[in-house]
């Protein structure tokens, strides 16, 4: 796909936030069940002055289209099981898939077959639906860090983050024991969400600073007579 290389920074698979996605087990709840996914390629444009959420595009290599980021987020932000639909041409924009959500669809596989060839065609048209919903109002734009919009991504991080993580590094590992003959320890699945419901609340309120920064310009150095 062609972009102006001097215009766009390019988000591959080397920033950490994106090898943090790739790498880090958690993830697979957010891809598998909530449909949470980040495309592959992300552009943030260098020379525009926006906020970070207006300036990032989600770029479709079928029909070359630069995607405003904004029309997945808020309801639209989850549900994308199988990928982003690009509003244009309707086909799936590639997006990345953690190392332990690729092994758990590598041994479904046999039980996944055949009811997804009836209900990916069913999402592909529910996908489309909601993208002309979202394309049929004007796109979200935030010029300052209100009080909704941080509580909202502190019910986001604590929710999504912190009692997913909990489910995995603690509730988990503590049904396994008493599988195995093992009892179950209430304490420290009790500290365990405390623990996990204060980074998921840190992660919250932490988000939106990141998507609403500015892009901070050069000061212009005057010209030498």
């Amino acid at each position: 796909m062609q972009y102006d290389k001097n215009r766009f920074k390019v988000w591959s698979l080397r920033p950490p936030f994106v090898l943090f996605w790739v790498l880090f087990p958690g993830i697979m709840f957010f891809e598998l069940m909530s449909g949470l996914r980040l495309p592959k390629v992300v552009l943030v444009d260098k020379e525009s002055d926006k906020l970070r959420r207006e300036r990032t595009y989600y770029p479709c290599p079928h029909c070359e289209t630069l995607n405003d980021a904004r029309l997945w987020t808020e309801e639209n932000v989850l549900g994308n099981w199988y990928g982003l639909v690009c509003p244009s041409c309707h086909q799936i924009i590639p997006c990345l898939w953690s190392i332990l959500s690729l092994v758990v669809l590598a041994i479904t596989f046999p039980l996944r077959y055949f009811p997804e060839r009836f209900f990916r065609r069913r999402w592909l048209e529910i996908e489309k639906e909601r993208l002309t919903n979202v394309l049929e109002r004007p796109l979200i734009q935030t010029k300052s860090i209100n009080n909704r919009l941080l509580i909202n991504w502190l019910l986001r991080g604590t929710l999504y983050f912190g009692v997913f993580m909990w489910l995995i590094f603690a509730v988990i590992p503590q049904v396994w024991e008493v599988l195995n003959g093992g009892e179950w320890n209430l304490r420290m699945l009790f500290f365990g969400l405390l623990i996990f419901m204060v980074g998921g609340y840190v992660w919250g309120l932490f988000m939106p600073f990141l998507n609403l920064n500015r892009k901070r310009k050069k000061a212009e150095r005057p010209e030498s007579d």
